[in-house]
């Protein structure tokens, strides 16, 4: 009952409006980002601006798009499933597709799906 209770309230819980957080240092806290850009996780953008000049707005703006995408996904799936299929098809590609940790990162469906919508974002903005 408790895990039915878990699941429906991360499930709801990306339904509230998406919130970006600046990361100018690249930390949140004194925890690191492993991805300095942007990572993604229930209704939460987190945006870095240590790695790249954070003044290109059309870059951020394609980040945030990516990262959007991913809510949409967690949002049909919800987190909880969507962070097993997600991590689930990156270990499999891994091991037995015998793929690098970024090659299996960037072949992932998930990914490439995120990937196309920032990119039609970018065309259409030039």
């Amino acid at each position: 009952m408790f895990i039915i209770f878990l699941f429906s309230l991360f499930w709801l819980i990306t339904f509230l409006p998406q919130v970006r957080i600046f990361l100018p240092s690249g930390k949140f806290g004194r925890i690191k980002i492993l991805y300095t850009e942007g990572a993604s996780f229930l209704c939460f953008c987190f945006l870095s601006c240590s790695c790249i000049d954070y003044k290109n707005r059309k870059y951020w703006q394609g980040i945030a798009i990516h990262e959007f995408v991913h809510q949409k996904q967690q949002r049909l799936f919800s987190p909880f499933v969507f962070g097993i299929l997600y991590f689930g098809e990156w270990i499999f590609r891994k091991l037995y597709c015998k793929q690098s940790w970024y090659e299996a990162y960037t072949n992932l469906r998930w990914e490439k799906e995120a990937e196309v919508a920032r990119l039609i974002f970018e065309e259409n903005i030039s």
